[in-house]
């Protein structure tokens, strides 16, 4: 919210408006946030990735000369719960083929449902009503037979969204995940939806 207020007033300001922006804090950036000091250079502890999705910061950063850099892609992506698994593709590695069939039925029915949602007007979904009054947990123990599978589309919410399954909208999180390219996209580093390059 604060940078869509930063944004409106270099607009406005832009237009000749004076302009005075509030900050009940003592810095701007909201979660945008960068520590620097002796000890670790530089730090962020809130937003530091940009992607080809993002285009407005991406041209913003551009235009006040904020240099990225691509991210680190070598070596492997490791999951932790309890013990370390590597990833295949988007999913933790697993011996149990019922396992991995059921987290690839969690992605490609995530897409395909997801594909049935307007990005600009995801209330006219033909499931709208109904998936809208239907909470993530609810859709992820419809679609997932499996513990592992159940306790991975636990996670694939917490992270992109901060929230618990129980807590948002199957409409929500689909038009969500939609929104940023799909299920394969949002987990990718290189072109991805999130984790191109980081903004120093």
């Amino acid at each position: 919210a604060q940078m869509k207020s930063l944004s409106a007033a270099k607009l406005l300001s832009e237009s000749g408006v004076s302009v005075v922006v509030l900050e009940a804090r003592n810095r701007v950036g909201g979660r945008t946030f960068t520590i620097r000091n002796n000890q670790v250079n530089y730090v962020d502890v809130g937003g530091s990735y940009v992607g080809p999705t993002q285009n407005r910061i991406l041209r913003l950063a551009k235009e006040l000369g904020i240099e990225t850099y691509k991210v680190n892609v070598e070596g492997h992506i490791i999951h932790y719960k309890g013990k370390s698994r590597f990833f295949t593709g988007i999913s933790p590695s697993t011996w149990n083929p019922l396992v991995y069939l059921d987290y690839n039925n969690f992605w490609r029915t995530m897409d395909k449902l997801g594909k049935e949602i307007p990005l600009e007007a995801p209330w006219d979904a033909p499931h709208a009503e109904e998936w809208d009054k239907m909470t993530m947990q609810e859709l992820i123990n419809k679609i997932c037979w499996t513990k592992a599978a159940k306790e991975f589309a636990t996670f694939f919410v917490n992270v992109n969204v901060t929230s618990e399954p129980h807590e948002v909208s199957a409409l929500w999180f689909l038009w969500y995940v939609r929104q940023c390219g799909g299920t394969a996209r949002i987990f990718s580093i290189t072109n991805g939806a999130l984790l191109a390059n980081s903004v120093q």
